[in-house]
């Protein structure tokens, strides 16, 4: 448009402007990067101070630990000397004490008295002794010798440790599901002795008090979690109850350790979980024991609540600002850069579905994309020019199907469809270059008649055209528009072609067959056809050139004719072998579309067929005979009387079978 080149300004140039408004914009915000600066120190200390914490809950378990595994082995080598050196009970007495983690001591031998220490507070001691019934008979206080309550029995013989410790050479750990006065689960360091199995057990409230000896912040909590997730042990600070959500915080972070692959469960991790709205940081880690994790969770309350509450002043102050530059910012955008690009994004869409005709030229204010409309606009027209030479229908079914134009193909049901001039050999002799738009008058109406019923047109061969239906898009109906488009085609024929009046009538040969075929494009990678191949394709084409026997003008396949139903007048013409083909194929003139009445012709010949199919050559002959005038001027009828009077004169074999064999390709 004159004019408009001097009020242009660059893309770049509007761009740049929106970029620079939205970074004065943005800069008022700037004091926020303290926030996020502080918020990201505040977690690396909470990472570092979860991850001392983990380190310092390892050391003393494992001091604990392997102070229980000493004081077992101890124990051992002493049980390991003769019974009436040593008595048991003094034994597992002696060594108790210094065990501050250390719950129970129990010796179970394979008859007699159990014998069991219990660590009351990690400071009295009381000793239980128990016979085979496992009744507790005699309790008493190590260090005043008084009586003390008792359970009713122990649990010791019926529990699988015993069963397991009596049959392992060497030590191990492992869970017990109640200690022996049946009041806690705990885990145990189980070995075999001279005098029976020994049992050094920690139950877990022990264990719980150590987690909770070490402080994770002021309402933060230390878990062990179990390979399956669950929670093992929860840290115990006197009678504090822990801070809501901590538990479920821990079981979600269970979860996520319990799905991780075998090779990646022995590993830290720092993670956050969000519960009722409230943000907690946790880190896991290996204890290294019986796969359980330890976990130390910390509310983000504690070191984010400042930080949060100076950010909320910040967001009053400055909402009022954020919204008004918004507006700003949007109106500018979308007035100078967003509907022009989306403008040209249209334009390329009608590139894409082929809608070459709608694409108008757009002008714009902004350089480059004035420059960019000018260019799909020209690209445009060249397209359209170059799709004269090519299927647009194609093209946009492909389009819209999204085959991708690469050599390949599958296997489909498809309706194939051929027409061909008569006589074009001739006329082109006779007419020379004149019968160049004789033949594209012919091309014109076929493809316009195969467009309308939404076939596709594969190629033009000389004065013929082969269409399909049934690709690229599925069509359930794909025999009755196939069959629909021939009757169109040969009506128009019957109307005339433009610059044909020097030929004089024109006739057209159409043959229509359906079933498998390979749909695909067929070619090389530099050049490729969208195409149909296999036997259909070749019976539509034999068909074709079949009317020249009978003088017919359209033919069906059987597998047609089945197709299209009740939706086509069609009669039933020979059985015949094609060229190419040994067996015999059913084929049928296409008549037209129903309801329209049937001609007389019809049943005068299904008669005559039936009497020919089954050797009764006179009696055919008579049926046609007797329908003179409706049968003279058609040929298929013609074609029948002659094949009868032949066997009439020659008649065949007994073998003979009513094929017709022919050589016509």
């Amino acid at each position: 448009m004159p004019g408009t080149t001097d009020r242009q300004i660059s893309l770049r140039a509007a761009l740049l402007a929106i970029v620079l408004g939205g970074i004065v914009l943005s800069a008022t915000f700037i004091h926020l990067v303290w926030w996020r600066t502080a918020t990201s120190v505040s977690r690396d200390l909470v990472d570092v101070l979860e991850a001392q914490i983990a380190d310092a809950v390892r050391r003393q378990w494992w001091a604990r630990v392997g102070q229980v595994e000493g004081m077992a082995q101890t124990i051992r080598d002493l049980l390991d000397e003769p019974a009436e050196t040593i008595p048991a009970e003094a034994v597992l007495v002696a060594t108790s004490r210094p065990a501050q983690l250390l719950s129970w001591l129990v010796l179970v031998p394979p008859q007699g008295e159990i014998v069991a220490v219990q660590s009351l507070d990690g400071a009295a001691l009381r000793v239980l002794r128990a016979g085979d019934d496992q009744r507790a008979r005699v309790v008493r206080d190590v260090d005043t010798g008084a009586a003390t309550a008792a359970p009713a029995s122990l649990t010791a013989r019926g529990e699988s440790w015993l069963v397991q410790g009596a049959t392992m050479a060497n030590p191990f750990w492992t869970e017990i599901t109640s200690t022996p006065d049946g009041a806690a689960r705990a885990v145990g360091f189980i070995s075999k002795t001279a005098r029976g199995v020994l049992a050094a057990i920690i139950d877990y409230d022990q264990f719980a008090k150590l987690l909770g000896s070490i402080a994770v912040g002021r309402t933060g909590r230390s878990y062990v979690l179990g390979p399956d997730g669950q929670i093992v042990i929860a840290s115990q600070v006197g009678t504090t109850p822990a801070s809501p959500g901590l538990d479920a915080v821990a079981l979600a972070a269970g979860r996520r350790v319990a799905a991780r692959p075998a090779d990646g469960k022995n590993i830290d991790e720092q993670m956050r979980f969000e519960v009722d709205g409230a943000g907690y940081a946790v880190g896991t880690s290996p204890l290294w024991f019986r796969g359980w994790q330890l976990t130390i969770i910390m509310p983000e309350a504690e070191f984010l609540s400042e930080i949060d509450v100076t950010i909320r002043r910040v967001v009053v102050g400055l909402a009022v600002l954020l919204l008004t530059a918004g507006i700003l910012v949007a109106f500018g955008a979308r007035r100078f850069v967003a509907d022009p690009v989306a403008r040209v994004a249209e334009d390329l869409r009608l590139v894409e579905r082929f809608e070459l005709e709608r694409i108008p030229r757009r002008h714009s204010r902004l350089r480059e994309i004035d420059r960019l409309s000018a260019a799909i606009a020209r690209m445009a027209a060249g397209l359209a020019d170059f799709g004269k030479f090519i299927p647009t229908a194609l093209v946009r079914s492909l389009v819209a199907s999204g085959v991708r134009a690469e050599p390949g193909g599958d296997r489909r049901e498809i309706t194939v469809l051929f027409a061909d001039l008569a006589g074009f050999t001739t006329m082109s002799e006779r007419l020379g270059d004149r019968v160049v738009p004789i033949v594209g008058s012919f091309l014109e109406l076929a493809s316009h008649a195969i467009e309308e019923e939404g076939g596709t047109i594969d190629k033009f061969i000389g004065d013929a055209v082969m269409a399909f239906w049934g690709a690229p898009a599925p069509d359930q109906d794909q025999a009755v528009h196939a069959c629909r488009a021939a009757l169109a085609i040969a009506a128009r024929m019957q109307a005339g072609l433009d610059g044909a009046e020097a030929v004089g009538p024109l006739r057209v040969r159409l043959g229509i067959a359906t079933g498998p075929a390979i749909v695909g494009n067929v070619g090389s990678v530099r050049r490729l056809n969208y195409t149909a191949l296999g036997d259909t394709v070749n019976l539509a084409s034999r068909l074709e050139a079949v009317n020249k026997v009978y003088g017919t003008t359209i033919l069906l396949s059987a597998s047609t004719r089945a197709g299209a139903g009740d939706a086509v007048l069609a009669r039933e013409l020979d059985t015949v072998a094609v060229y190419g083909r040994m067996e015999g194929e059913r084929v049928f003139e296409l008549v037209a579309m129903a309801p329209d009445a049937p001609p007389p012709v019809l049943a005068t010949y299904a008669t005559a067929l039936a009497h020919y199919r089954r050797g009764a050559y006179a009696e055919a002959l008579r049926s046609l005979e007797a329908a003179d005038t409706v049968t003279a001027a058609d040929g298929p009828s013609r074609w029948l009387a002659r094949r009868c009077r032949q066997l009439l004169t020659t008649p065949p074999d007994p073998t003979w079978q009513p094929i017709t064999q022919l050589d016509v390709k």
